[in-house]
Protein backbone atom coordinates (compact mmCIF):
# COMPACT_ATOMS: atom_id res chain seq x y z
CA UNK A 1 0.00 0.00 0.00
CA UNK A 2 1.33 3.37 -1.17
CA UNK A 3 1.70 6.78 0.95
CA UNK A 4 -0.04 9.98 0.13
CA UNK A 5 3.07 12.54 -0.52
CA UNK A 6 2.31 14.08 2.80
CA UNK A 7 2.80 11.23 4.18
CA UNK A 8 6.01 10.21 2.58
CA UNK A 9 7.52 14.03 3.06
CA UNK A 10 6.75 13.13 6.82
CA UNK A 11 8.79 10.25 6.93
CA UNK A 12 11.65 11.78 5.12
CA UNK A 13 11.69 15.02 7.20
CA UNK A 14 14.47 15.96 10.04
CA UNK A 15 11.90 16.00 12.51
CA UNK A 16 10.56 12.34 12.06
CA UNK A 17 14.22 10.99 11.99
CA UNK A 18 14.70 12.69 15.48
CA UNK A 19 11.28 11.22 16.52
CA UNK A 20 12.40 7.46 15.69
CA UNK A 21 15.97 7.96 16.77
CA UNK A 22 14.56 9.04 20.17
CA UNK A 23 11.99 6.02 19.91
CA UNK A 24 15.05 3.60 19.45
CA UNK A 25 17.06 5.13 22.24
CA UNK A 26 13.81 4.93 24.78
CA UNK A 27 13.19 1.65 23.89
CA UNK A 28 17.12 0.49 24.24
CA UNK A 29 16.82 2.71 27.75
CA UNK A 30 13.50 0.30 28.67
CA UNK A 31 15.33 -2.85 28.06
CA UNK A 32 18.02 -1.57 30.03
CA UNK A 33 15.96 -0.83 32.71
CA UNK A 34 14.35 -3.99 33.22
CA UNK A 35 17.38 -5.68 33.10
CA UNK A 36 18.64 -3.83 35.79
CA UNK A 37 21.62 -2.18 33.89
CA UNK A 38 20.02 1.11 33.04
CA UNK A 39 18.04 2.53 36.34
CA UNK A 40 16.67 5.84 35.24
CA UNK A 41 12.94 5.92 34.63
CA UNK A 42 12.36 9.59 33.34
CA UNK A 43 15.23 8.95 30.51
CA UNK A 44 12.48 7.99 28.10
CA UNK A 45 10.26 10.48 28.52
CA UNK A 46 12.38 13.06 28.35
CA UNK A 47 13.68 12.26 24.68
CA UNK A 48 9.79 11.35 23.26
CA UNK A 49 9.25 14.98 24.71
CA UNK A 50 12.47 16.37 23.30
CA UNK A 51 11.42 14.61 20.08
CA UNK A 52 7.86 16.02 20.57
CA UNK A 53 9.38 19.54 20.71
CA UNK A 54 11.85 19.08 17.35
CA UNK A 55 9.22 18.25 15.50
CA UNK A 56 6.84 20.53 16.09
CA UNK A 57 9.67 23.26 15.48
CA UNK A 58 11.10 21.95 12.16
CA UNK A 59 10.04 24.23 9.42
CA UNK A 60 8.16 21.80 6.79
CA UNK A 61 9.34 22.31 3.30
CA UNK A 62 7.43 24.22 1.16
CA UNK A 63 4.38 23.34 -1.43
CA UNK A 64 6.25 24.83 -4.20
CA UNK A 65 7.52 22.72 -7.11
CA UNK A 66 11.45 22.80 -6.51
CA UNK A 67 11.85 23.95 -10.30
CA UNK A 68 9.86 27.35 -9.82
CA UNK A 69 11.72 28.02 -6.62
CA UNK A 70 14.87 28.33 -8.45
CA UNK A 71 13.42 30.04 -11.68
CA UNK A 72 12.43 32.81 -9.34
CA UNK A 73 15.93 32.76 -7.58
CA UNK A 74 16.90 33.83 -10.82
CA UNK A 75 14.00 36.46 -11.46
CA UNK A 76 15.05 37.74 -8.31
CA UNK A 77 18.72 37.94 -8.34
CA UNK A 78 18.11 39.73 -11.92
CA UNK A 79 15.93 42.29 -10.23
CA UNK A 80 18.07 43.16 -7.30
CA UNK A 81 20.48 46.35 -8.72
CA UNK A 82 23.57 45.12 -6.71
CA UNK A 83 24.66 43.01 -4.34
CA UNK A 84 27.69 41.79 -2.41
CA UNK A 85 29.77 38.61 -3.22
CA UNK A 86 32.15 36.31 -2.68
CA UNK A 87 33.42 33.14 -4.19
CA UNK A 88 35.78 30.95 -2.38
CA UNK A 89 37.40 27.76 -4.66
CA UNK A 90 39.07 24.55 -2.83
CA UNK A 91 40.17 21.46 -4.79
CA UNK A 92 41.63 21.48 -8.01
CA UNK A 93 43.33 24.67 -8.44
CA UNK A 94 41.30 27.31 -11.23
CA UNK A 95 44.09 28.34 -13.92
CA UNK A 96 43.38 31.84 -14.98
CA UNK A 97 46.18 31.64 -17.55
CA UNK A 98 48.31 28.34 -18.60
CA UNK A 99 51.47 30.77 -19.73
CA UNK A 100 51.83 32.20 -16.30
CA UNK A 101 49.73 29.51 -14.40
CA UNK A 102 48.36 31.92 -12.20
CA UNK A 103 44.99 30.65 -10.79
CA UNK A 104 42.47 32.00 -8.45
CA UNK A 105 42.04 30.94 -4.99
CA UNK A 106 38.90 33.65 -4.11
CA UNK A 107 37.33 37.01 -4.80
CA UNK A 108 35.17 39.31 -2.82
CA UNK A 109 33.45 42.68 -3.96
CA UNK A 110 30.01 44.24 -5.34
CA UNK A 111 28.35 44.00 -8.80
CA UNK A 112 25.98 47.40 -9.76
CA UNK A 113 23.86 46.43 -12.47
CA UNK A 114 24.26 46.60 -15.16
CA UNK A 115 28.21 46.26 -15.74
CA UNK A 116 29.64 47.39 -12.56
CA UNK A 117 32.40 45.69 -10.42
CA UNK A 118 34.76 46.23 -7.96
CA UNK A 119 36.83 42.79 -6.73
CA UNK A 120 39.78 42.20 -4.71
CA UNK A 121 41.22 38.98 -5.77
CA UNK A 122 43.84 36.78 -3.88
CA UNK A 123 45.41 34.26 -6.70
CA UNK A 124 48.47 32.12 -6.60
CA UNK A 125 51.31 32.61 -9.11
CA UNK A 126 54.17 30.45 -10.26
CA UNK A 127 56.50 31.61 -6.82
CA UNK A 128 54.00 32.65 -4.62
CA UNK A 129 50.47 33.71 -2.91
CA UNK A 130 49.02 37.40 -4.19
CA UNK A 131 46.48 39.73 -3.83
CA UNK A 132 44.81 41.64 -6.46
CA UNK A 133 42.39 44.34 -7.08
CA UNK A 134 40.37 44.68 -10.03
CA UNK A 135 37.32 47.12 -11.42
CA UNK A 136 35.46 46.13 -14.60
CA UNK A 137 33.36 49.20 -15.92
CA UNK A 138 31.49 47.68 -19.39
CA UNK A 139 34.44 46.99 -21.29
CA UNK A 140 36.78 49.06 -19.49
CA UNK A 141 38.28 46.75 -17.15
CA UNK A 142 41.31 47.61 -14.94
CA UNK A 143 43.86 45.57 -12.57
CA UNK A 144 46.53 46.12 -10.12
CA UNK A 145 49.97 45.29 -10.78
CA UNK A 146 51.04 42.60 -8.35
CA UNK A 147 55.01 44.20 -7.62
CA UNK A 148 53.89 47.93 -7.73
CA UNK A 149 50.13 47.84 -6.76
CA UNK A 150 49.42 50.50 -9.34
CA UNK A 151 46.39 50.63 -10.86
CA UNK A 152 46.51 49.39 -14.89
CA UNK A 153 44.43 48.55 -17.61
CA UNK A 154 43.37 45.00 -17.49
CA UNK A 155 46.29 43.07 -19.87
CA UNK A 156 44.23 40.39 -22.42
CA UNK A 157 46.22 37.28 -20.95
CA UNK A 158 44.83 37.57 -17.61
CA UNK A 159 41.86 35.37 -18.50
CA UNK A 160 39.36 36.10 -16.46
CA UNK A 161 36.96 38.66 -15.80
CA UNK A 162 34.23 38.11 -13.09
CA UNK A 163 32.07 40.24 -13.93
CA UNK A 164 30.82 37.54 -16.64
CA UNK A 165 29.82 35.63 -13.96
CA UNK A 166 26.53 38.22 -13.40
CA UNK A 167 26.23 39.07 -17.00
CA UNK A 168 22.18 39.40 -17.70
CA UNK A 169 22.36 37.39 -20.28
CA UNK A 170 24.98 34.23 -19.62
CA UNK A 171 25.47 34.62 -16.02
CA UNK A 172 24.32 33.00 -13.03
CA UNK A 173 20.52 34.83 -12.63
CA UNK A 174 19.91 33.10 -16.76
CA UNK A 175 21.17 29.94 -15.17
CA UNK A 176 19.22 29.74 -12.46
CA UNK A 177 15.75 31.02 -14.95
CA UNK A 178 17.03 28.22 -17.27
CA UNK A 179 16.62 25.34 -14.36
CA UNK A 180 18.37 22.74 -13.29
CA UNK A 181 18.23 18.90 -14.23
CA UNK A 182 16.79 16.97 -11.57
CA UNK A 183 16.12 20.02 -9.07
CA UNK A 184 15.02 18.39 -5.80
CA UNK A 185 14.65 19.66 -1.88
CA UNK A 186 16.78 19.18 0.26
CA UNK A 187 15.29 20.82 3.24
CA UNK A 188 15.21 23.83 5.11
CA UNK A 189 17.82 24.59 7.20
CA UNK A 190 19.28 27.94 9.16
CA UNK A 191 21.80 29.94 7.78
CA UNK A 192 22.95 33.24 9.80
CA UNK A 193 20.08 32.45 12.46
CA UNK A 194 17.53 32.38 9.76
CA UNK A 195 15.38 29.78 8.09
CA UNK A 196 17.00 29.08 4.23
CA UNK A 197 15.29 26.96 1.79
CA UNK A 198 18.13 24.07 0.52
CA UNK A 199 17.62 22.58 -3.15
CA UNK A 200 19.72 20.68 -5.43
CA UNK A 201 20.59 19.92 -8.91
CA UNK A 202 23.40 19.30 -11.64
CA UNK A 203 23.66 21.62 -14.89
CA UNK A 204 25.44 20.76 -18.08
CA UNK A 205 28.72 21.88 -18.40
CA UNK A 206 28.24 24.00 -21.55
CA UNK A 207 25.83 25.90 -20.12
CA UNK A 208 28.08 26.89 -17.28
CA UNK A 209 31.62 27.71 -19.99
CA UNK A 210 29.65 31.39 -20.41
CA UNK A 211 29.23 32.07 -16.76
CA UNK A 212 32.62 31.24 -15.28
CA UNK A 213 34.65 32.33 -18.50
CA UNK A 214 35.45 29.08 -19.36
CA UNK A 215 36.77 27.91 -15.93
CA UNK A 216 34.41 25.20 -15.44
CA UNK A 217 34.81 22.50 -17.56
CA UNK A 218 32.55 20.86 -19.83
CA UNK A 219 30.96 18.27 -18.31
CA UNK A 220 27.86 18.15 -15.82
CA UNK A 221 28.19 20.11 -12.37
CA UNK A 222 26.73 19.29 -8.83
CA UNK A 223 24.73 22.44 -7.46
CA UNK A 224 23.49 23.28 -4.37
CA UNK A 225 21.82 25.91 -3.60
CA UNK A 226 20.16 28.19 -0.17
CA UNK A 227 17.83 30.41 -1.17
CA UNK A 228 15.71 32.64 1.09
CA UNK A 229 12.09 32.02 1.51
CA UNK A 230 10.62 35.22 1.65
CA UNK A 231 12.18 37.16 -0.98
CA UNK A 232 13.66 34.26 -3.32
CA UNK A 233 17.04 35.68 -3.38
CA UNK A 234 19.91 33.27 -3.24
CA UNK A 235 22.00 33.54 -0.38
CA UNK A 236 24.47 30.74 -1.49
CA UNK A 237 25.85 28.75 -4.69
CA UNK A 238 27.92 25.69 -4.14
CA UNK A 239 29.24 24.01 -8.20
CA UNK A 240 31.37 21.09 -8.18
CA UNK A 241 33.15 21.02 -11.12
CA UNK A 242 33.43 17.07 -11.14
CA UNK A 243 35.36 16.71 -14.30
CA UNK A 244 38.15 19.23 -13.01
CA UNK A 245 39.79 16.32 -11.17
CA UNK A 246 38.10 12.98 -10.21
CA UNK A 247 40.02 12.82 -7.10
CA UNK A 248 39.84 16.41 -6.07
CA UNK A 249 36.75 18.20 -7.76
CA UNK A 250 37.06 22.11 -7.94
CA UNK A 251 34.32 23.46 -6.00
CA UNK A 252 32.93 27.08 -6.55
CA UNK A 253 31.25 28.55 -3.14
CA UNK A 254 29.62 31.50 -4.02
CA UNK A 255 27.86 33.87 -1.20
CA UNK A 256 25.87 36.56 -1.65
CA UNK A 257 24.54 39.31 0.40
CA UNK A 258 23.74 43.22 0.94
CA UNK A 259 21.23 43.33 -2.14
CA UNK A 260 20.13 46.69 -3.39
CA UNK A 261 23.13 48.67 -1.08
CA UNK A 262 24.42 51.59 -2.83
CA UNK A 263 27.03 51.18 -4.69
CA UNK A 264 29.67 53.37 -6.25
CA UNK A 265 32.33 52.26 -8.60
CA UNK A 266 34.19 54.06 -10.59
CA UNK A 267 37.39 54.08 -13.22
CA UNK A 268 40.72 54.07 -10.57
CA UNK A 269 43.47 56.93 -11.16
CA UNK A 270 46.15 55.50 -13.90
CA UNK A 271 49.86 56.28 -12.83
Amino acid sequence: MGFAPDTVRLFDSPAWHVYNTCHVQCSTINAARHTGLFPMKKACLALLLLSVFLFACTPDIPQLPPAEVISRAGDAMLAAPSFHFKIDLSGAPVILNKLTQLSLRSAEGDFSRPDKMGVHLKVIAAVAAAELDMIALGNEQYLTNVLTKKWEVLPPEFGFNPAVMFDPKMGLEQLLKGGLDNPHWIGVETMDGKNIWHLQGSIDGARVQGMSGGLISNGPVDVDLWIEPNTFMPRQAVIVDKNSNPDKPTTWTLTFSSYGKDVNITAPTLQ
